[in-house]
């Protein structure tokens, strides 16, 4: 409520300068008292707490963070973290806590040194430090989080423990080693930002900084009774990405499915590891064998097929099948929307004037584009919330100076047109080289300056077409609906559709065969004379 308050302050006082420009003092009086009255609730720390308490019930701690909102709550003795409306820890949680601790650990012989990526409030880290381990690295992206959690004692200080507030995935691209045990705990990879964790190019990198024997460790949420053909799929998918990197390859059936990954031997005999190294727990040494059967594992074994493609940064596969696991849950299927979407796209063309499907395909490779940048952006750097603005003005920077330079040439020549779409068509095919032979990480500012000089060639083209329609024709509203129709169609497609289930590279080849598709209809009207 807060931020809603500051960025609500110009509008309500370019509302009080109306009224009192218009002498409308009644009215000036009133929003003065209605405007302090929104003030004083949306400042208010209470008010806002006391909205949260159906969700939440009684809340403990509550704090929002440039990464979403915390809330820690409290039911008798049980206390619950929750981040963004999700549950993030549960002190009740000791399943969870020992398999994705003792599973991996237990298969080690002399540890030394751990990297724990998320998940090391409360027990966690006390069920590592039964080790007795030199060091452990936990690396949480959000340092609110670990903040408050410090404060309320579900972190304890250790001088073996080093926290580290940085994406997971750029600590360990950074990092230099050697682990005997990374321990990774983030949920599935339902998103990029999340299906980073779970790629060809961070087994790599995990790879790299583990010692010889180390081991890597992560999870998948999955049915222990039965695997739908989508969660074979999901689990095949991951397990023949990590076996790209580590020799063998154990997944055992808890109440997730842990993915044990080392180039030395694997055994699933946890609880005779635990015990030849004195470590007990409640859960693992009491229910293991219970859980953890011959015949799930035997099932999860068999699920696994080893001809299902990899999954990597630019084209998340696991990431699909998920999105297909989220449809069949629901009942539902976007089949119908698209339909419509296609059939009203289609209706829309057919009455389009030549020159306005040329700003149709700009605008669409425009939003498409920014599309591209913000989740290639995200792939490399991680977390995108906090640099998005920039991202987003870079593309409407472009969009000015470029309508300023278009509006220089006074011709009505087709070759302004052709020569800017030429440019956009060679900027996609740039960006596709880069994503499909190099991928290499760059400076954020080449991705801000691909922006502006994208959109600069898209804004050129607005005044071009409007000359070549001629004003007797009224060309604004057709060219302005055009564009607007394009880049709405381009969101919608290149955001939701292509990139989360096809990849970065098949989301530029359509932005491709768009432009191109422009430039013919272009080329093809200069032949017939148009504008000569």
């Amino acid at each position: 409520f807060k931020t809603l308050a500051i960025t609500s302050g110009l509008l309500i006082l370019v509302v009080f300068l109306l009224f009192l420009s218009h002498r409308k003092y009644g009215l000036f009086v009133f929003m003065v008292i209605l405007s302090s009255f929104f003030v004083l609730f949306s400042l208010n720390a209470r008010f806002e707490i006391g909205t949260l308490f159906k969700q939440y019930g009684s809340i403990v701690r509550y704090l929002e963070s440039p990464y979403g909102r915390i809330v820690i709550t409290k039911e008798g003795t049980q206390h619950t973290f929750w981040e963004s409306g999700t549950p993030f820890y549960s002190e009740v949680d000791i399943i969870h806590t020992e398999e994705k601790v003792h599973y991996p650990l237990s298969q080690l012989k002399n540890i030394q040194k751990v990297l724990l990526v998320s998940g090391g409030l409360g027990e966690t880290l006390r069920e590592i430090s039964k080790y007795k381990l030199k060091s452990v690295d936990y690396v949480e992206l959000d340092p609110y989080l670990t903040r408050v959690a410090k404060e309320l004692g579900f972190i304890k200080e250790s001088p073996c423990l080093r926290v580290v507030n940085s994406d997971g995935r750029l600590f360990i691209k950074n990092a230099t080693g050697p682990y005997s045990a990374i321990i990774v705990d983030l949920p599935d990879p339902d998103t990029f930002q999340l299906n980073r964790f779970y790629t060809s190019e961070f087994f790599s990198s995990c790879r790299n900084i583990l010692t010889p024997d180390g081991i890597l460790s992560f999870s998948l949420t999955y049915s222990p009774n039965y695997q739908s053909e989508l969660e074979k799929k999901k689990l095949s998918i991951i397990y023949n990405t990590a076996r790209q990197y580590f020799k063998n390859v154990l997944v055992l059936p808890g109440s997730e499915a842990y993915f044990l990954c080392r180039s030395g031997p694997l055994s699933k005999d946890i609880p005779v590891m635990l015990a030849a190294k004195g470590i007990k727990t409640s859960y693992i040494s009491g229910f293991y064998y219970g859980n953890v059967t011959a015949e799930r594992i035997e099932a999860i074994k068999k699920s696994v097929s080893l001809k299902t493609l990899i999954n990597t940064d630019f084209e998340p596969r696991a990431m699909k099948v998920i999105f297909q696991q989220w449809f069949v849950k629901h009942g539902t299927s976007p089949k119908f929307f698209l339909l419509g979407i296609l059939i009203f796209t289609g209706l829309y063309l057919a009455f389009m004037k030549k020159e306005e499907y040329i700003l149709f395909s700009t605008g669409l490779a425009n939003m498409g584009t920014e599309m591209l940048v913000v989740f290639t952006f995200q792939l490399i750097f991680g977390y995108i919330y906090l640099k998005i603005g920039a991202i987003v003005t870079a593309f409407l920077l472009g969009l000015l100076p470029g309508a300023l330079a278009g509006n220089l040439s006074s011709t009505k020549k087709w070759y302004d047109l052709i020569l800017s779409d030429l440019m956009l068509l060679c900027l996609l095919l740039a960006f596709f080289a880069w994503a499909t032979f190099s991928a290499r990480a760059l400076h954020p500012f080449y991705f801000l300056a691909y922006g502006f000089v994208f959109s600069f060639f898209c804004g050129y083209q607005f005044p071009a077409a409007t000359r070549i329609i001629g004003e007797e024709r009224s060309p604004a509203a057709g060219c302005l609906a055009a564009d607007l129709t394009g880049a709405a169609l381009g969101t919608l497609v290149t955001g939701t559709v292509l990139i989360p289930l096809f990849g970065i590279q098949w989301a530029v080849i359509f932005l491709i065969l768009v432009k191109i598709s422009s430039n013919i209809i272009l080329l093809y009207t200069k032949r017939r004379g148009a504008y000569l």
